[in-house]
């Protein structure tokens, strides 16, 4: 007899990575300022839209039609200190700024220097470009309860005079009250020196992406307060900084699902392979893929495991079954498993 691959062809099409999309996307036609947008979304849906690929871009586009404005993302250009330690700030974190008159100046310019005692503006801040080369000062930790502080007068960016802080010492200086700025400003000398003091973008929902999408010239800093992000629909889903307190429509998004869990083969013979999960939460579906195809799951109805059995495969035959589940047309990344056919008898 001939025991040739019969390749059983589920229900379904060939999954492609640019399907593949773990949020959706809810454009919200009410304009609000950014921070009123992110607790509508935090209230209704996940939080404002966090956006990782080119594939959330275009899903964002293709949430409305009718409109060709700009719409809040969960992005926010945001000051903030190298050293990420709330025992050092606080819960407040630091509040204290030492800006000169008419700065931080608006632009590109997104580290900080400090003025030594020795120039014409001792302990005066400004904002500077980050690639410029300067001596720094790095945080050493806490000696009998007061903060320690190290002139490098090496000339690094600020990028690499980070990394030297973080590796010889704890980080870039972070600066809390006037006593540490006059430290700071002593130490410096002749100077200016780049402290952890920066610009940075963040996301809502606490999201580690490092993707970004701006347009032209972006992020553009137009003042010394924190400054979040819009997306254009007129403009291929490009981002721009503007002003918090504007109003504007948003996009939120919905998480997704949760894998299932217990997933695993139960039972098996020479041509099938029987495979069994847990039920996530009601109205989740799953979406079963092997050898390139995929077949859809209806959401179960009532309590219990989920039991699925794939035929016509292969004696001794080791197969690779990957299950999503899926909500409201957003599947979760997937748990994959391996399982095998009996060899095939022959006496």
């Amino acid at each position: 007899m001939d025991y040739r691959l019969i390749i059983f062809v589920l229900t379904g099409a060939l999954i492609s990575d640019a399907s593949v999309q773990t949020r959706q996307f809810y454009f919200v036609n009410t304009p609000l300022n950014w921070t009123d947008a992110r607790s509508f979304c935090r209230q209704f849906y996940s939080d404002l839209a966090t956006i990782e690929n080119t594939a959330d871009v275009s899903a964002v586009t293709n949430t409305t039609s009718n409109y060709t404005g700009k719409a809040w993302i969960g992005l926010l250009n945001i000051w903030i200190w190298s050293l990420n330690d709330t025992s050092l700030y606080g819960e407040g974190g630091t509040g204290f700024l030492n800006w000169g008159p008419g700065y931080p100046v608006y632009g590109q310019q997104s580290c900080v220097l400090v003025f030594g005692i020795q120039t014409s503006a001792p302990g005066i801040w400004t904002n500077w470009y980050c690639t410029h080369a300067l001596p720094f000062v790095c945080y050493n930790g806490a000696i009998n309860g007061v903060s320690s502080f190290v002139l490098v007068n090496d000339f690094m960016t600020w990028t690499d005079a980070q990394s030297y802080c973080r590796n010889n010492y704890v980080d870039l200086a972070s600066i809390r009250n006037e006593a540490e700025n006059s430290i700071i400003t002593n130490l410096a000398g002749v100077y200016g020196v780049f402290i952890g003091l920066h610009q940075d973008v963040v996301w809502s929902d606490g999201s580690t992406s490092v993707f970004r999408n701006w347009a032209s010239g972006e992020p553009y800093m137009y003042s010394s307060i924190d400054e979040c992000i819009t997306t254009s629909f007129s403009d291929s889903g490009l981002w721009s900084n503007d002003n918090c307190s504007l109003s504007s429509p948003f996009i939120c998004y919905t998480t997704a699902p949760s894998n299932a869990q217990s997933f695993g083969a139960t039972a098996q013979n020479e041509t099938s392979i029987t495979l069994q999960w847990s039920q996530v939460n009601s109205g989740v579906s799953f979406i079963l893929q092997f050898n390139g195809t995929v077949k859809t799951i209806a959401a179960p109805v009532g309590g219990g495991p989920v039991t699925q059995t794939v035929s016509s495969l292969t004696a001794g035959t080791e197969y690779t079954f990957t299950l999503f589940s899926v909500f409201d047309n957003v599947r979760s990344s997937g748990v994959t498993i391996i399982a095998a056919t009996d060899q095939y008898d022959y006496f």
